[in-house]
């Protein structure tokens, strides 16, 4: 896997770590408090982007042969929808779609946790950057 594709998984488990330790900080009745926005409560919000995660990890692993084989940047992944529907993409496009899935559920948890009257954390992508070149 190239670089760019190890840096955007290392970013996406950071802004969900970043996101884990936020939401500890703020009353634990506020993560199922009824909100108006794409999923109804921050529990749900943030339970569809690990879900999310798990169903393309899945995918991914599904597809692999069953000897040993080392992924390449290049390597295409082959997979189902959920209509049963047979798709490829290449491991990178696969990463970057995980990876842009969160930052916009991360958008709606950052709305929602407004919306009850708190502030957000930043999970932005310069954020992650600026941090690791420190």
């Amino acid at each position: 896997m190239n670089e760019l594709a190890k840096q955007l998984v290392r970013y996406h488990i950071w802004a969900n770590q970043q996101l884990i330790s936020h939401l500890k900080t703020l009353p634990s009745e506020l993560f199922h408090t009824k909100v108006e926005s794409v999923f109804p409560t921050l529990a749900e919000t943030f339970g569809h982007i690990i879900s999310v995660d798990y169903v393309w990890l899945s995918r991914i692993n599904k597809e692999k042969p069953s000897k040993i084989q080392k992924w390449t940047f290049q390597t295409v992944a082959a997979y189902k929808n959920t209509k049963g529907e047979l798709f490829t993409q290449t491991l990178f496009e696969l990463i970057q779609h995980i990876v842009n899935h969160g930052t916009y559920h991360r958008g709606n948890l950052a709305a929602m946790i407004r919306q009850l009257g708190y502030q957000g954390t930043s999970t932005d992508y310069i954020t992650f950057l600026r941090i690791q070149n420190s």
